[in-house]
């Protein structure tokens, strides 16, 4: 089947979009929720992600329900697997197009199970889209190209992330506990990366005694899970500058960020969670390309360097990038971020 029987749907129907992966990638997919559920009036929209970003989209207004996979046990998955099947939905929409994904649309035997016509597994999908005439060029046209072959109308194409009071109230909270009163101002630097990924521990600490001495300006270190070491690493080489460490959900960490005047960071989950969120933001690019990857908001900026072997690979990749020192970040200098600061963030410097 080549094109989506919208007049064939039940009048409410249940409509099930698997969308698992990393953290950007979700936030890509937060643009499709809303013209969805506008388009097909009275659906149950029902989301899948992994269990890691299940804070993306649980807040999203236009969603019903949110289900969150998990790699546990053989059991574990089997009882999951088995609930997708026993829920019954009319719909199912693969925007993860991996192997996982397509058995899980499988999985459901929904009527209507849609995927990309050129997907890996698309022999596991009865509706098979095909989008190359709308030109894709961005990871969030792929998924806006999908859902508007269903018929579906954007009006703005835009990543929607809803942060909760609640979680404002707790960040509040978090931040007094570090010393920094939620009303003052304060920068985000989150340096998490792949060892082959990263910006050098000591131009991260440069850059926080730059930014307190032009901004005067408390700098907030922040990072995934199980990447502490990396800040622990950076802050010894701090000489100035004022600075606090959280590490909390990416829910709270959402609301944080709301709240910070800029941030830094590498390309990543991060960059583009909180480029969405609207806050003013440098991206760090090394071995991906800024042109396709760059963050979503308006309001970001992006540092990078041209040389040889970019983008790389895993056979294109460097001794010295697999021990931290990849050279495309190493070009990078204090200046160059301090310059790009500016164009996001151009407060007086000479308070």
């Amino acid at each position: 089947m080549l094109s989506f029987p919208r007049d064939k749907l039940p009048k409410n129907p249940k409509i099930l979009i698997i969308k698992l992966r990393s953290i950007g990638d979700v936030v890509y997919n937060t643009a499709v929720y809303t013209p969805l559920k506008k388009s097909f009036p009275g659906c149950h929209l029902t989301v899948l992600v992994e269990h890691f970003s299940l804070d993306i989209v649980r807040n999203h207004p236009d969603i019903d329900h949110v289900l969150s996979f998990e790699k546990k046990s053989w059991l574990h998955q089997i009882g999951f697997y088995y609930r997708l099947f026993a829920n019954r939905y009319d719909v199912v929409i693969d925007m993860h197009e991996g192997t996982r994904g397509a058995v899980m649309c499988f999985v459901t035997q929904a009527a209507y199970r849609v995927g990309h016509k050129f997907a890996k597994r698309s022999f596991l999908y009865n509706v098979k889209l095909e989008f190359g005439d709308l030109h894709p060029k961005q990871p969030i046209d792929y998924q806006v190209a999908l859902i508007k072959k269903m018929g579906v109308e954007f009006e703005e194409i835009a990543p929607s992330i809803h942060i909760p009071e609640s979680a404002h109230t707790k960040a509040d909270k978090l931040l007094l506990s570090e010393g920094i009163d939620p009303h003052e101002s304060f920068c985000i630097l989150h340096p998490g990366a792949k060892p082959y990924d990263r910006w050098e521990a000591e131009k991260f600490a440069q850059l926080a005694d730059q930014i307190y001495s032009q901004h005067h300006m408390k700098t907030l270190w922040t990072c995934g899970p199980g990447q502490e070491r990396i800040v622990d690493n950076i802050t010894p080489k701090i000489k100035n500058a004022s600075y606090a460490f959280i590490s909390t959900n990416l829910e709270t960490l959402g609301a944080i960020t709301q709240k910070a005047q800029f941030v830094v960071c590498h390309d990543g989950g991060y960059m583009h969670f909180a480029s969405a969120l609207g806050v003013p933001l440098v991206g760090l690019f090394g071995w991906t390309n800024p042109e396709i990857w760059r963050p979503p908001g308006k309001n970001s900026t992006t540092v990078s360097k041209e040389i040889e072997c970019r983008p790389c690979n895993l056979q294109t990749r460097k001794e010295e990038c697999w021990n931290g020192r990849p050279e495309c970040k190493s070009l990078i200098s204090v200046e160059d971020t301090l310059s790009a600061i500016t164009e996001v963030y151009p407060a007086n410097t000479s308070d």
